[in-house]
């Protein structure tokens, strides 16, 4: 009989104080924070991390977690004019992830242990009344990330998981398209290669992603599976603004990389459902 469990827990690492539900199926383990509805951990076999979160990273006074998975909606990066009509001052990446979800549903099986949680927001800039966001976590033999929205709107998402690399020189992405934007010239790249290598700052959009790609270079290869994706970004912030980011140590662009699920697209309203799945070989 497996061992499955699905636990309230308070802190996790050095955020002595954070709410979070930690999840047990088999040797597999993940840890999700309510603050943000953020994944801060997901241990495939014990010991071995494959999600990186900062050291200095914090949680109190609306400071999003630098590190694990953060949700990011309405929007990415910084708001589109189009989701800020009055062009107030808002944060990057959303509203959600300094918000606190609360847990509405949870299901222990032997094929896997599920939770869902839940947020209400009613203060968008381009959207009057009350939305309902939800991020769905199963851990099994895999790790699978559903966050949806079905109420068709404008609206930009992405599940923007640090990875932890042990030679960042050495790590690749693959099956990625050959063109890129390069959001660090606003250029679009073509490229005869379908792997992003890290030398230097790396801050793209790959456009019509498909749905596997993998990081490889690491102790155990990471098949990332997506759904509901228009885009995969790719980013290592390199050593000068790691120095220059208050909740990044200074040669912590060595201990990461982004691949971030998205969906970006905003031509037309839509519901959302954007899923990324983690798998270990």
């Amino acid at each position: 009989m497996l061992n499955t469990a699905i636990n309230l827990q308070t802190g996790f690492g050095h955020l002595t104080d954070l709410p979070c539900i930690r999840l047990q199926f088999g040797e597999a383990s993940a840890v999700i924070s309510l603050y943000g509805a953020q994944v801060l951990s997901y241990q495939p076999i014990p010991g071995k991390d494959i999600l990186w979160l900062s050291p200095l990273a914090q949680w109190h006074n609306e400071i999003p977690i630098r590190g694990g998975v953060p949700v990011c909606w309405p929007w990415f990066g910084p708001v589109d004019a189009r989701l800020n009509p009055q062009q107030q001052s808002l944060p990057n990446h959303g509203v959600v992830r300094t918000r606190l979800w609360q847990l509405t549903g949870q299901t222990e099986t032997e094929q896997g242990v599920s939770l869902t949680l839940a947020v209400t927001v009613n203060d968008l800039p381009f959207y009057k009344g009350e939305v309902t966001v939800e991020f769905k976590l199963t851990l099994s033999d895999t790790l699978s990330m559903t966050l949806q929205c079905s109420t068709s709107m404008l609206q930009q998402a992405a599940l923007h998981s640090y990875f932890a690399v042990d030679n960042i020189g050495q790590t690749d992405v693959a099956s990625l398209p050959l063109a890129y934007i390069d959001k660090l010239t606003g250029e679009t790249v073509q490229t005869h290669t379908d792997k992003a290598q890290f030398s230097m700052e790396v801050d793209r959009i790959y456009p019509l992603t498909g749905d596997e790609l993998k990081i490889g270079g690491t102790q155990t290869a990471i098949l990332v599976s997506q759904q509901g994706q228009d885009a995969t970004v790719v980013w290592n912030p390199w050593q000068q603004k790691s120095i220059q980011t208050k909740d990044l140590p200074d040669d912590s662009y060595q201990q990461f990389i982004c691949v971030e699920t998205a969906h970006l697209q905003l031509n037309s309203a839509f519901t959302l459902e954007l899923t990324q799945k983690l798998q270990c070989s």
